[in-house]
C-alpha cells in the first residue's frame, strides 16, 4: 500500500519501479498505459475504470491503472469455482467486472487489508480472512473519508473513468459480516482443476498472504513483491517477519512459471524473488544505504529512508531497521 498520510512522493515513490519510470507532468487521463500492460492482450469489459487481462489459464488480472496506487486484483477460475485475490480500490464495482469473467460462485482472499486491496470486498458474501487483530480490525471498522480521501484528490486519480465518482464521501465499506470462516496457511482452496494453497506472507502488514497454484507454478505475492516501491513504513510493518516472507518466497522460484504482484503491472520473472531476497539482505546487513526521504509537504519529517535497486526500491522507516526494534 502506497499510503501518502507522510508523503505526497507521486513522482520519486509511486512511478519508481518497473525499468521505467511514468510522467508523472500528465495527468492520470492521458498517461499513457505502462509498456507492460500495452504488450498484453486486453479483455473488453463495461467498466472503463478496470483494464482486465488473460495472464494463464484460468487467470485474469483485474488492474486498476487510472489511480496512483496502480493496484491488480486476480482471478483465478477454475472448473467448479473461482477465487478473487484483492478487490482493489472500491472505486468502482469490482463484482461486475468478477461477473462478467465468470459465473462460477466467487470466494474473495485479500493479500492484506490496506484498503487499497479490500475496496471491493463489500460486493461479496463469501470471503475467507486469517484471524489476526489486524484483519479484524480493518475489516470491522474499514477506512474513514478522512483516511482514504488523497485517493481521489486532483493529481491522484482520473475521474473521467469514473462516471459515477463519490470523491466527496469516499471511503471502504466495513465488511466483517461477511467473513464466512477464518483460513490457516497451508490450507487449499479447491476450485475443481485448480488447486490454491495458502501461504503466509507477514511483514508488510501482520495478516499478509500469497496464493500458490503448485502445479501451474503461480504464485500471487499481494504487496511482499512488487515492481516498484515496497513500502515498509507503516504500523504493522515487521521486518524479520517480512525478511522470512522473502526467503520462502525464494526457496519457490526455481519451481515457479509466473509471479502475479499487486501493483503496476501483473507478471514478473520468478528470479526477481531471488533478487529480492539479496537485496533485503543488503539493507539488513549494512552494506545497502539510504537515502533520506523527505515528504514534500513536511520537510523538516526524515522518518524514510529510501534504498533503490534495479527492478524495484524499498522506502523503510529508520525506526525500523535499529536492531532492538526487530532483534
Amino acid at each position: 500500500m502506497r499510503h501518502i498520510l507522510l508523503f505526497i512522493l507521486f513522482g520519486i515513490l509511486v512511478f519508481a519501479g518497473c525499468g521505467e519510470k511514468m510522467d508523472e507532468s500528465k495527468s492520470w487521463c492521458s498517461q499513457p498505459l505502462r509498456p507492460a500492460l500495452q504488450a498484453l492482450a486486453e479483455i473488453p469489459t463495461q467498466r472503463p475504470w478496470f483494464k482486465v487481462y488473460s495472464v494463464g489459464t484460468g487467470v485474469y488480472a483485474i488492474a486498476e491503472p487510472y489511480n496512483f496506487q496502480e493496484v491488480i486484483s486476480y482471478l483465478i477460475v477454475g472448473s467448479e469455482k473461482a477465487l478473487l485475490f484483492d478487490t482493489g480500490m472500491g472505486l468502482d464495482s469490482i463484482s461486475i467486472i468478477a461477473k462478467e469473467l465468470t459465473s462460477l460462485p466467487i470466494t474473495v482472499i485479500n493479500s492484506h487489508t490496506h484498503y487499497d486491496h479490500i475496496g471491493g470486498n463489500k460486493e461479496f458474501e463469501m470471503i475467507l480472512a486469517v484471524d489476526t487483530a489486524y484483519t479484524r480490525k480493518n475489516s470491522t471498522e474499514g477506512w474513514s473519508h478522512e483516511k482514504v480521501k488523497h485517493e481521489v484528490a486532483e493529481g491522484a486519480f482520473c475521474l473521467e473513468k469514473l462516471s459515477n465518482a463519490d470523491t466527496a464521501g469516499y471511503s471502504v465499506k466495513p465488511y466483517h459480516v461477511k467473513i464466512s470462516r477464518f483460513i490457516k496457511p497451508g490450507e487449499i482452496i479447491e476450485l475443481g482443476n485448480k488447486r490454491i494453497e495458502i501461504l503466509a506472507a507477514p511483514g508488510h502488514t501482520p495478516d499478509g498472504l500469497a496464493l500458490l497454484d503448485r502445479e501451474a507454478g503461480h504464485l500471487w505475492t499481494g504487496d511482499t513483491f512488487y515492481e516498484a516501491t515496497i513500502w515498509l513504513f507503516f504500523e504493522g510493518t515487521d521486518l524479520d517477519a517480512y525478511e522470512k516472507s522473502i526467503a520462502a518466497f525464494a526457496t519457490l522460484a526455481p519451481n515457479l512459471t509466473k509471479v502475479f504482484p499487486a501493483h503496476n503491472t501483473p507478471i514478473a520473472d520468478p528470479q526477481r524473488l531471488n533478487e529480492l531476497k539479496d537485496a533485503f539482505a543488503q539493507i539488513r546487513s549494512g552494506k545497502k544505504i539510504g537515502v533520506e526521504q523527505k515528504d514534500s509537504q513536511h520537510p523538516e519529517d526524515t522518518r524514510a529512508l529510501i534504498f533503490e535497486f534495479d527492478r524495484f526500491s524499498f522506502l523503510i522507516r529508520k525506526d525500523y531497521l535499529l536492531p532492538e526494534r526487530n532483534h
